[in-house]
């Protein structure tokens, strides 16, 4: 395997496991927001496909429909100001990508690429952290109520 392919490779398995992890709540997750991350990853899989072998057409194709993800219903079904923060994260990167493709730069279409997929990791992070500590917020009293024998 090419060398230069080993870190590319890398965040894809790394997209593709984030992308299975569940937003900060089961029951905030719909059935249209599980289709737009999968929209997500496989348009992500798509420009790394497009971004190793030059594919400038598909890159441009790709590029423009996930920013485009954003104003779908299924993208803002968490009513956060940090997740509204990730998403402007997020539509920062994806337009450095559309400008990069556009141009046919493809050491700047990599770096905005990798900055795409750092944002969409840096968010799901955020999303199960702030999950995990919902669910531990609502066990401590339970535990505590258990442990007062009074």
């Amino acid at each position: 395997m090419n060398v230069r392919l080993r870190p590319a490779l890398l965040w894809l398995v790394l997209v593709a496991a984030v992308a299975l992890v569940p937003l900060s709540d089961s029951r905030a997750q719909t059935a249209q927001t599980r289709q737009v991350m999968r929209q997500k990853l496989e348009l992500s899989q798509g420009l790394l496909a497009g971004l190793v072998t030059s594919n400038w057409s598909a890159l441009g194709k790709d590029s423009r429909a996930l920013a485009s993800l954003t104003m779908d219903p299924g993208w803002a079904v968490l009513r956060e100001p940090e997740y509204a923060r990730q998403t402007v994260d997020f539509l920062r990167s994806a337009d450095a990508l559309v400008d990069a493709t556009a141009r046919r730069d493809q050491a700047a279409t990599l770096v905005a690429y990798n900055n795409l997929v750092a944002s969409c990791v840096q968010c799901h992070r955020y999303v199960a952290r702030a999950r995990l500590a919902r669910v531990w917020s609502t066990a401590q009293p339970r535990a505590r109520q258990r442990a007062d024998p009074s």
